[in-house]
């Protein structure tokens, strides 16, 4: 690489003269506070390093969690670095709901053998509700739980609240350092002095870094008891990244820049220092255009390079490679409140004032919709009920995980579209373009299920197990059992297969479906997957105690599963509602509530999320329902789709994801919506039309589903 002031110097040559990874220049010494610490109070000191925080040695390393939200950036580098191994420990204690994320509540992790002896994440509440105020709450929670530890000297962090953006820098350091000073303030002379003495905030970023010590610095000019570092540490790990190095780019070329204008100093014969390398940067462009490079440069010169800010566009990722948009939805006072977190930002709470009368009409209108409200009611439902600021996070760039409640999971959401400007031609949904799946606020299985066991997959099928003496049968659901059990069987999973009741006609040489035959497979077989066609019944309730399949000896319902001791991965449901659940049950139980008492007046639309939630609390890590009836054939079309993506694997994903695989299902059912030519009132076609959006995904779309050893191979009809 040529010297700076050679003809062959490119920018990235520039970078020589700040450099920029290998060992930056430090920061001059920050100014020492006027102020002396009063005598025999505790003085915490605070020190910003350059790297990363697993790397960095400390007695106790700390990172923010939000509820719900599995570990990414920091967290995820501890998580590695906690769990030791391909099992992620904070990850999965996330999934099962084993932390809770209130605000400042401080979770503990035991240490795998390394640099990270001790490990905690600290409570950030529901994502998009962290603000500067809540924050000082948090940083005084989390210094309190610190000074409690009698081993802690040293306690390693990130400024958290600041990694996707929902915090600006300058307001973390403020909110931290505030939240600290509020703990140290009562410790007086006569207090025992705590064992910590030092925090390190611990930045990956080189620009980064220095921009947080200048905000640290700022911060703690009036707290005699915080004292920040003079200059950054350095410790294994930091890096700099495309922003941070265009700025420094920047720098210097604005230096050359400033160098050579008309009177700069160090003049002479000949041209000024730069002046061949800066020639040679613009050597390509149009005379006009250097001359306004070089005002722009010059401007450039005056300004620090901690002040810059700079946003460079990285090259797209894979879609489904990207990180997820994870969207809250909860029903409050006065209409909808959303939160959203990106890979890039953190969007804060948003009221939506939507009319409870009219949300329940559109609820209404778009379960089992006609032919022509599917066709004109999805644009309404994104420009009624999502923010204008969240409709620029529905594309189809990354998955999608709707964070949802009990009442607001009635919503139809895979309707949702995007907005498209006059006269534009409309895309496809956004369920269709994109892996879109539900997580439900419930308090999932207690249970820590092992992974999958080696040898093949086994596989559950239950078909039409209702009584047709009371009116359950189903024929439509028998034969989708049957077709489902064979594909799978193609695929080289191994399948336990019970279809119709006892009392009804006979599939020869194929057991009934009855409830204690049912739940002994269930129990004792070890099954990766169950799938059930038939009906269903729900309490409105919420208790879960009338919620589940109807047999015809009665509902067997996810109570029976919190016995088992691995739950099956995933549960598939083609399941219609029956409001009839007293001639299902026992004559001695209460007859069901009228439909009214649900969240939007409809019992369809409740049935899907009352049902996963109970699932998922039994353990179940995949819940997958039909919110309305579903045409036979296409029953058993979206159910052969998925389950070829799951165990042969979709174009581009490595391994499948059932996300991936729903929506493999869901686009076939959209492609051939219009296939038969019905009209739209015939008989069917709403159904038809609809199908695709009827299937409800809830689970983490983006999990991968690892099936080694499942002997699920070649797929015999398949001649690709």
């Amino acid at each position: 690489m040529g010297a700076v002031g050679t003809p062959v110097a490119r920018i990235a040559d520039l970078l020589e003269t700040v450099p920029p990874a290998s060992n930056p220049p430090a920061r001059p010494p920050a100014p020492v506070p006027e102020e002396q610490p009063p005598p025999g109070g505790p003085v915490l000191g605070l020190t910003v390093v350059w790297g990363d925080l697993a790397e960095t040695a400390a007695d106790l390393h700390v990172t923010g969690h939000y509820r719900s939200v599995v570990p990414e950036a920091a967290e995820l580098a501890l998580d590695r670095a906690v769990s030791g191994g391909p099992r992620l420990l904070i990850t999965e204690h996330t999934k099962l709901g084993w932390i809770d994320a209130r605000l400042g509540e401080v979770t503990y992790f035991p240490c795998a053998p390394g640099p990270v002896r001790s490990a905690a994440v600290v409570g950030m509440g529901p994502m998009g509700t962290l603000t500067e105020r809540r924050a000082v709450q948090m940083y005084a929670s989390l210094l309190g739980e610190a000074f409690g530890l009698g081993h802690v000297a040293t306690m390693a962090t990130v400024l958290i609240g600041s990694g996707t953006g929902n915090l600006a820098v300058p307001q973390a350091a403020r909110a931290l350092v505030h939240g600290f000073a509020g703990v140290l303030a009562p410790l007086g002379p006569a207090a025992p002095a705590p064992r910590l003495t030092e925090v390190l905030i611990v930045e990956v970023d080189r620009l980064r870094a220095e921009q947080l010590h200048l905000a640290l610095v700022d911060a703690a000019a009036k707290q005699p008891r915080l004292c920040v570092t003079p200059g950054l540490r350095e410790e294994g790990g930091g890096r700099l990244f495309a922003p941070s190095a265009a700025v420094y780019a920047l720098a210097a070329l604005s230096g050359l820049a400033a160098a050579s204008a008309p009177g700069a100093a160090g003049g002479g014969p000949g041209p000024p220092a730069g002046e061949a390398a800066l020639a040679t940067v613009l050597a390509g462009f149009d005379p006009g255009i250097r001359a306004q490079v070089r005002e722009q440069l010059t401007a450039l010169s005056e300004v620090a390079r901690t002040d810059l800010s700079l946003t460079v566009g990285a090259a797209e990722a894979a879609r489904d490679g990207a990180l997820p948009v994870r969207m809250s939805v909860r029903s409050g006072t006065g209409g909808l409140r959303w939160a959203a977190l990106t890979g890039r930002a953190t969007v804060p709470e948003r009221l939506v004032p939507a009319d409870t009368d009219l949300l329940r009409e559109l609820v209404e209108r778009l379960t089992e919709p006609s032919v022509e409200d599917a066709r004109e009611l999805p644009e309404l439902l994104s420009r009624f009920v999502v923010p204008p600021d969240f409709q620029r996070l529905l594309t189809d760039d990354a998955t999608v995980l709707l964070e949802l409640d009990r009442d607001t999971a009635s919503v139809p959401w895979e309707f949702l579209a995007e907005i498209r400007q006059a006269g534009a031609e409309p895309r496809d949904p956004l369920a269709i373009r994109t892996r879109l799946s539900r997580q439900l606020r419930t308090t999932y299985s207690r249970v820590l299920a092992d992974g999958r066991q080696e040898g093949p997959l086994s596989a559950l099928v239950i078909g039409d197990p209702g009584d047709p003496e009371k009116g359950f049968q189903l024929p439509g659901a028998r034969n989708e059992a049957l077709a489902v059990a064979t594909r799978l069987k193609d695929l080289g999973a191994r399948v336990t297969l019970f279809v119709g009741a006892a009392n009804s006609t006979r599939q020869p040489g194929i057991d009934p479906a009855r409830r204690l035959d049912v739940l002994r497979v269930l129990l004792c077989g070890g099954n990766d997957i169950v799938h059930y066609c038939g009906h269903s019944a729900f309490d409105v309730s919420g208790t879960g105690g009338r919620s589940g399949w109807v047999f015809s000896d009665g509902l067997l319902t996810a109570r029976e599963l919190t016995l088992l001791e691995r739950p099956p991965l995933v549960v598939v449901a083609n399941a219609c509602y029956t409001a009839r659940l007293g001639a299902a049950e026992a004559p001695a139980r209460a007859p069901a509530p009228p439909a009214a008492d649900t969240p939007w007046g409809n019992p369809q639309a409740a049935l899907v999320p009352s049902l996963a939630d109970e699932f998922l609390r039994a353990g179940v890590g995949h819940y997958i329902g039909a919110a309305w009836r579903i045409p036979d054939d296409q029953g058993i079309t979206f159910a052969e789709q998925f389950y070829r993506h799951l165990l042969r694997g979709g174009s581009g994903e490595e391994p499948p994801t059932v996300g991936g695989a729903v929506r493999t299902a869901r686009r076939r059912l959209y492609e051939q919506r219009e296939g038969d030519g019905l009209p739209p009132d015939a008989p069917g076609a709403r159904q038809r039309w609809s199908a695709w959006a009827a299937y409800q995904h809830y689970g983490d779309a983006s999990a991968p589903f690892v099936c080694q050893g499942s002997g699920a191979g070649a797929d015999p009809q398949d001649t690709a």
